[in-house]
C-alpha cells in the first residue's frame, strides 16, 4: 500500500527498527553532518539506520537524513517492496505510469507565510562540509519547473544554497532538464516560476534524483511505483502544482539575468566542486504543515546517502531503457558507489554478435551522457554487483589493446575533479572536454572449462555445515 506522506512512512521505518531519533540538541554548524558521517562509516552497507534529530539549532523542526538511501533495505522500504524487487518494482513504474490527479487542499497548506512573512530560517541551517561549504544547504528539495513552450513539467533534485531569509542559490548542470527550462526563460526575457517540495513520499524523491529522458513526467512514474497516483495541489502564488501532502514548499521566481556565487560544496564524487555564477531564487511563498519535519540527503565522500540511491535508481532506469527501448539483451546493470553511483557503470547480457557490446554502451550513454565514464561489459554469467567477479572477467576475458575503445570529446560529469584545476569554475568551457573508456570483458572465442568444485558439491557441504565444527 502507497504511504501517504513522508511521516506515514517514517512510522514504517521506525516500525522496521531502520530510524534512530537523536533526542539530545545538536548543533547544525558541525554536529549534524559529522554524527551521519561518522554513522556511514562506521556501519556496514546493510546494517546502517536512517537518523532523525529531534532539536537542531534554533529551528524547531526536527530532521531526517538517510531515510530514502541509508542502506538497500532502507531504499527497498521506501519502495514497499524487498532489496530483491527493487528492479521489479522500478520495471513496473515506468512501464505503467500512472498519471498524477489535482485535489483541491493538502496538508501543504495548514500554514501559509507569503512576501514578508517568507522566512527561511525555520528551517534547520545545516552546514555538511564544515570549514568548506559556504554556508547550510537544502540538500534533498523536489524541484518542479515546467517548459516554457510545452508546459510539461519536470521534476528534478538539485541543490540549493541558502542565502537569506528569502533567497535561495540554485546550482543545475547544464545538461540537467531544468537547465533547459532556465535558457528558455532567458531566452524571453522572462523570470521562471519554481515550486520546491521538501519532504515528500519517497516514491516522488526517488523518481526526482533519477534520469529519464526529456519529457518525462516523473510524477507519473511515481504514481506507477506507489500504485495510485500522486496528490497534487496548485501554488499559491506561482503556475505550478506540488505534492500535496509535503511537508515544506517553498514557491518563488528564478530571477532572469541574475547571478550569485555558489559553492563550494562537497560532491558526490567525495571533492569540493570549485563552485560558480549561477542563478538565484526569490521566493514570494511558503506553504507548510502545522509540524513538518526537514528532509535531507547525505552527499560528499561515498559511500553515502546520494550514491547508494543513486547507485540503485540509475541502475533499474538504464536497465529498463537498454531492455524495453533500445531492445538489447542486458541481463543486470550496475553503478558501483566507489564511482560515486556516476563514473564506473558495470553491464551484464547475453551476447548474441560481438559488436553488440558497443551497442550497450552507446545505448547507456545516449541516456545518461554525463555517466559511464568508465563502463565494462561482462558476460551474463558474472554478477555485476560482486567487483571480485568484474575484476575476473576484466583480467581474463579481455585484451587492453582489443576490447578497449575511447571516445574523447564527450563533455563530463560537471563535478568530475580529473577535467581541470580547482580554480576553474564548474561551467566553464574547459570542463567540457572528457573521455569515456569501455571494457569489453566479454569472452570472444570458445574458453576452457571454469576451475570451480562442482556445484552439487558446495550444495550438499552447505546442508552439513556444522557437522565440521563451523558455526556461522
Amino acid at each position: 500500500m502507497a504511504y501517504s506522506d513522508l511521516q506515514d512512512y517514517l512510522q514504517r521505518l521506525e516500525a522496521s527498527g531502520k530510524l534512530h531519533w537523536v533526542d539530545k540538541p545538536v548543533d547544525p554548524s558541525w554536529e549534524v553532518s559529522a554524527v551521519t558521517r561518522h554513522l556511514f562509516d562506521r556501519y556496514g552497507w546493510n546494517e546502517r539506520p536512517a537518523l532523525g534529530f529531534r532539536h537542531v539549532g534554533d529551528s524547531p523542526l526536527p530532521l531526517v537524513v538517510g531515510v530514502i538511501g541509508g542502506s538497500p533495505e532502507i531504499y527497498a522500504l521506501a519502495l514497499s517492496t524487498t532489496v530483491e524487487r527493487i528492479p521489479e518494482v522500478w520495471e513496473k513504474g515506468q512501464r505503467h505510469p500512472i498519471d498524477p490527479v489535482s485535489v483541491p487542499s493538502g496538508l501543504c497548506k495548514e500554514i501559509i507565510a507569503r512576501g514578508s512573512d517568507v522566512d527561511l530560517r525555520i528551517l534547520p541551517r545545516v552546514v555538511w562540509t564544515p570549514s568548506q561549504d559556504p554556508g547550510p544547504y537544502i540538500t534533498a528539495p523536489v524541484i518542479i519547473t515546467k517548459d516554457l513552450e510545452t508546459g510539461r513539467r519536470n521534476v528534478g533534485t538539485y541543490r540549493l544554497q541558502l542565502r537569506d531569509a528569502r533567497r535561495v542559490g540554485l546550482y543545475v548542470g547544464a545538461a540537467q532538464h531544468a537547465a533547459k527550462h532556465i535558457r528558455q526563460y532567458e531566452t524571453k526575457k522572462q523570470d521562471m516560476p519554481v515550486a520546491i517540495a521538501i519532504g515528500v513520499d519517497p516514491t516522488i524523491v526517488l523518481t526526482s534524483i533519477s534520469k529519464f529522458p526529456y519529457g518525462t513526467d516523473e510524477l507519473s512514474v511515481a504514481g506507477g511505483l506507489r500504485g495510485e497516483p500522486v496528490p497534487l495541489v496548485r501554488c499559491e502564488t506561482v503556475d505550478l502544482e506540488v505534492p500535496a501532502n509535503a511537508e515544506i514548499v517553498l514557491e518563488g521566481f528564478l530571477r532572469c539575468g541574475q547571478r550569485e556565487q555558489e559553492g563550494p560544496f562537497g560532491e558526490f564524487s567525495g571533492y569540493m566542486s570549485p563552485g560558480g555564477q549561477q542563478p538565484v531564487i526569490e521566493l514570494t511563498c511558503i506553504t507548510r504543515r502545522r509540524t513538518p519535519i526537514y528532509h535531507s540527503f547525505l552527499s560528499q565522500m561515498p559511500p553515502s546517502e546520494s550514491s547508494c540511491i543513486r547507485s540503485l535508481g540509475r541502475s533499474v532506469a538504464l536497465l529498463h531503457h537498454l531492455r524495453h527501448v533500445i531492445g538489447l539483451p542486458v541481463r543486470d546493470v550496475h553503478f558501483t558507489e566507489s564511482g560515486g553511483a556516476s563514473s564506473i557503470l558495470v553491464v551484464s547480457m547475453t551476447k548474441e554478435y560481438p559488436e553488440q557490446v558497443k551497442e550497450v554502451a552507446w545505448g547507456a550513454w545516449s541516456l545518461m551522457n554525463k555517466e559511464g565514464k568508465f563502463t565494462v561489459v561482462v558476460d551474463d554469467d558474472i554478477d555485476v554487483r560482486n567487483p571480485f567477479q568484474v575484476e575476473w572477467a576484466m583480467s581474463f576475458r579481455a585484451q587492453p589493446g582489443r576490447d578497449t575503445f575511447i571516445v574523447n570529446g564527450v563533455v563530463p560529469s560537471g563535478v568530475d575533479p580529473s577535467t581541470a584545476p580547482p580554480d576553474i569554475p564548474q561551467h566553464d568551457p574547459r570542463r567540457r572536454a572528457g573521455s569515456k573508456i569501455l571494457i569489453d570483458a566479454t569472452r570472444k572465442h570458445a574458453y576452457p572449462p571454469a576451475a570451480r568444485v562442482p556445484k552439487e558439491h558446495i550444495v550438499a557441504v552447505q546442508k552439513k555445515w556444522s557437522s565440521y565444527g563451523f558455526t556461522k
